[in-house]
């Protein structure tokens, strides 16, 4: 297709897909391609990418110079040259279940593939001179032929005048001698004679367009994949690189050391203040248990002139309790979450969560403390589950002030926690990149993610969607009253 397109060694495999899918015929003409290996290469992908796109419909395959393709003589056994002799004896063996009818035309019979040649139904042959060719049509004819009528043909084959040639095909008995006329149509291979001009032939157009931007792709695409591009463009990388390297400003080596310090220091002060926190959540929670524990002790010893004094950390969940229960059957610790109760029963909610009842009252719903005051406030018949994770009030109690709720759910919270509560307090949904600009926070930061998992353990802040926070429902209910 050299007349219409110019091909190269790697355009082999999507000229094979493109003869495979059309009607018209065509000629490939590997003169320009410049070497050998290269047009083994491009032969190779081309009679694979043909073999395995063809339908079953007649296919004239004709082979000029068969013996670079199928050599006798095969040096590179492993190599490509091999493959592409592979393919051949492939197609003459087995391709006429697919269609193929291959013609193979060749100078030199004796250099041609003999696995190729014994395939071959007939055989047209002029003029031959080297015993050694006539010696090869001599090795078919044993094996398909009469012997006899063998040794005459091949006698006369040196002396057959230019034009003239033998035709024998043995399965279908013919053999004759045959006068070939000048060919008619346009001969590629033909000597001009001096001073003749070439009359030009214009071939059957095929879409030469779209052929050319698919091999322009194919070449790109190889060139990009060339190793010796590759190890070329890594060199160069390297020499830039080492370049880059040696032009290094030492003032900005510094600059940079002195931010990587300060993230992380930064960085280092985050993770110890979460740690601090939750170190500070477990303290809490035991001073919860052990307030309930002196309650209780309160409740069944007489008052002593002398109350023993318990050390509590700056921020503190437990406020000043009220009086007892006048009928002193309940502790001053069940007594607040017996009022937390009915504030939120007064609130409309009768049957409040666990989270809820625990905020208003001062306490961690997870902490040991306020699972055993829920389970003392049960036993007794105070409290009733009517469903997993919520609580109701089954008795009569004075209720609690929303202001009074309000009060002990913040004094339950550290002043980090309390801060991301005020700016989520009266919002709708609130990105975390936004909430950490708002409270000066990193929201990439191993302590903003604290405090958000801190408060989410707490029920008072949910995750509406992926990287949005918001104060529940309930939270809102209570701090905005």
């Amino acid at each position: 297709m050299h007349g219409d397109l110019a091909l190269t060694e790697h355009a082999g495999a999507l000229i094979g897909e493109t003869v495979a899918g059309m009607a018209e015929s065509c000629i490939l003409d590997l003169s320009q391609i410049g070497t050998k290996a290269g047009e083994r290469r491009f032969m190779l992908a081309f009679l694979t990418a043909l073999y395995r796109g063809v339908n079953g419909s007649p296919v004239h395959l004709i082979l000029d110079e068969a013996d670079m393709w199928a050599p006798q003589r095969l040096l590179d056994k492993e190599g490509e040259a091999a493959k592409l002799l592979g393919m051949m004896e492939t197609i003459v063996r087995r391709g006429r279940v697919k269609g193929f009818i291959p013609w193979l035309i060749t100078q030199r019979p004796a250099v041609l593939s003999k696995d190729v040649l014994s395939q071959a139904d007939g055989i047209v042959s002029f003029k031959l001179t080297a015993s050694q060719d006539r010696d090869a049509i001599g090795a078919w004819i044993d094996g398909q032929a009469d012997k006899q009528e063998g040794k005459a043909i091949l006698a006369s084959l040196p002396g057959l005048e230019r034009g003239r040639g033998v035709i024998w095909i043995s399965t279908r008995g013919i053999l004759e001698t045959a006068v070939f006329p000048q060919k008619a149509t346009f001969d590629s291979s033909r000597t001009p004679k001096r001073g003749e001009k070439l009359q030009e032939t214009t071939l059957r157009p095929l879409d030469l367009g779209r052929l050319k931007e698919r091999l322009s792709k194919v070449e790109t695409e190889t060139k990009a994949n060339d190793p010796k591009a590759l190890k070329a463009e890594i060199a160069a990388l390297k020499r830039e690189a080492a370049a880059k390297i040696s032009a290094v400003d030492p003032s900005a080596v510094e600059e940079a050391y002195e931010r990587g310090l300060a993230e992380g220091l930064t960085r280092g002060e985050n993770r110890a203040k979460a740690a601090l926190m939750a170190a500070h959540d477990r303290l809490r929670d035991a001073l919860a248990v052990a307030g309930n524990a002196l309650d209780s002790l309160d409740n069944t010893m007489p008052v002593r002139p002398l109350r023993r004094q318990v050390a509590t950390p700056s921020v503190q969940c437990r406020p000043a309790a009220p009086p007892p229960h006048p009928n002193g059957q309940f502790s001053r610790s069940q007594h607040r979450v017996l009022r937390s109760l009915a504030m939120w029963k007064a609130l409309g909610h009768e049957n409040p969560s666990r989270e809820m009842v625990a905020a208003a009252a001062g306490y961690s719903p997870s902490s040991g403390g306020f699972n055993n005051l829920l389970g003392g406030l049960s036993t007794a018949g105070a409290i009733g589950k009517p469903m997993a994770g919520h609580v109701s009030l089954l008795t009569s109690v004075d209720e609690m002030t929303v202001d009074e709720g309000s009060d002990l759910l913040l004094s339950c919270l550290s002043n980090p926690q309390r801060k991301l509560v005020d700016v989520l307090k009266g919002t709708g949904d609130l990105s975390r990149d936004e909430l950490g600009k708002r409270t000066g926070y990193s929201s990439s930061s191993g302590g903003f993610n604290n405090l958000i998992g801190s408060l989410t353990t707490l029920g008072l802040v949910t995750k509406p969607k992926v990287g949005y926070v918001a104060l529940s429902d309930w939270a809102q209910e209570l701090l905005s009253q």
